[in-house]
């Protein structure tokens, strides 16, 4: 019996340490998929939390993606090209209330926008912005035609594009939806020098080489007659039976080689006298016709935009140059000059990502600080005016309940005008 036990568990004995290699072996690989697991689980923790910090730069309303930026669109418009085929629509509104000092206070349904697109097929798409403005037709509202284009999508390096094109020019020009930018005015630099909102007829090419992104087109000129010493924002003739006698170049070149980071700059050059006799002189001074001359028209700018984390950075510089002001003033009684420059600098911080980052909502406060001077050089014999060299001070905040919508509250601070309180709602889609 003692025999029968001791060969038992002999042979017990020989199975276990025969086995025990196997069972070491098991557990060896099952040690290393639990590693390899665990090493996922934290790769897409990793990734997510990239995603996460990407979308808060190209997706949370501040900017479009840099897809979107170098279409030269904001991302209400750049729906279209994200669909195979067929109808696209988005849209854009800003609705103000305007405290002035010693003035009247002002309410206004600013704008309301309908983008309206077509994809025909993967080469050819149809892109607009229908715009109202001032909520009406009356007492200065109006209805337009923002943009409108037929494109050729040929490949990343090459598009061609032709119709109703928004200039390339400064940093709101093309994208200008509300929530693109911090305070609830765009600024004077851009809306007097560049100007802003600038659309013409023309036709041109854009596309991508490596971190570079550029934008070319030949569009018709500003209309020069109607430049004036606030700037060249009256010679916009918004595609509306343009005259076509003369025709300006514009080109931009922006880096885009760093997320978050658009830095670059942009040139406009050509005659503005549109080859013309002028029946609707600007003043009452000189009744018309008049002679326009040449008005040969440069303008420089470059621009800087930069989001990294909660921080948001923009600055712009532009000069514009007139040639033929002194002929020009003196034809229509005008006091317009031959070079007017302006700059801005702004900054703002989300502190909603430090106190509530979970809410996924966006607090922004921000300051920006501008000069302009449209009379920065004059002709001889013409003198400055005081109230075009001007220096703004905005103080602001920016609130995004979400990516969509924005609440903006600032106060602007003139030192050759009147201060103004803004409350804008804004929205996209």
């Amino acid at each position: 019996m003692n025999r029968v036990c001791f060969a038992t568990r002999s042979a017990c004995s020989l199975a276990a340490l025969a086995i025990s290699p196997v069972l070491l072996a098991q557990e060896t690989v099952e040690q290393r998929l639990q590693r390899l697991e665990q090493q996922n689980k934290q790769l897409q923790e990793q990734v997510g939390a990239l995603s996460s910090d990407v979308e808060s730069i190209d997706l949370g309303g501040l900017v479009p993606p840099l897809s979107t930026a170098k279409r030269g669109v904001g991302q209400g418009a750049a729906k279209v090209y994200d669909v195979a085929q067929g109808l696209s629509i988005g849209g854009y509104g800003e609705f103000v209330f305007q405290q002035r000092d010693g003035r009247l206070d002002q309410a206004d349904a600013q704008r309301a926008i309908l983008y309206v697109g077509y994809k025909f097929d993967e080469k050819w798409v149809f892109n607009s912005e229908i715009e109202v403005e001032h909520g009406s037709t009356s007492n200065a509202g109006s209805v337009s035609l923002e943009f409108g284009y037929l494109e050729y999508l040929a490949n990343d390096a090459f598009n061609l594009r032709g119709g109703l094109l928004l200039s390339p020019l400064g940093l709101i020009n093309q994208l200008h939806e509300p929530t693109a930018f911090l305070p609830a005015s765009r600024p004077q630099t851009e809306n007097r020098i560049i100007p802003t909102t600038w659309r013409e007829m023309g036709i041109g090419a854009y596309g991508d080489f490596g971190d570079f992104s550029y934008q070319s087109y030949l569009m018709t000129s500003l209309d020069g007659a109607n430049f004036s010493s606030n700037g060249l924002r009256g010679g916009r003739q918004r595609g509306s039976k343009a005259e076509a006698d003369d025709w300006s170049l514009l080109t931009r070149l922006d880096y885009v080689g760093v997320p978050g980071l658009i830095v670059g700059g942009a040139v406009g050059y050509g005659d503005a006298g549109q080859d013309n006799l002028d029946d609707t002189p600007t003043t009452a001074m000189q009744p018309g016709p008049y002679a326009v001359p040449s008005m040969r028209t440069t303008i420089l700018e470059a621009h800087v935009d930069y989001r990294t984390g909660p921080w948001q950075f923009r600055a712009l510089y532009a000069t514009a140059r007139v040639q033929d002001a002194a002929a020009f003033n003196t034809s229509t009684g005008e006091n317009l000059a031959d070079r007017m420059t302006g700059y801005y600098g702004e900054v703002g911080c989300d502190v909603l990502s430090w106190l509530h980052p979970e809410s996924g909502a966006q607090l922004t406060p921000f300051v920006r600080y501008e000069h302009i001077d449209t009379q920065d050089s004059m002709p001889t014999g013409f003198t400055t005016e005081r109230s075009k060299d001007n220096e703004i001070l905005t103080l602001g905040i920016n609130y995004k309940p979400i990516p969509q919508v924005v609440i903006k509250l600032d106060y602007e601070n003139w030192d050759n005008s009147y201060n103004r309180f803004n409350v804008l709602f804004g929205y996209v889609f």
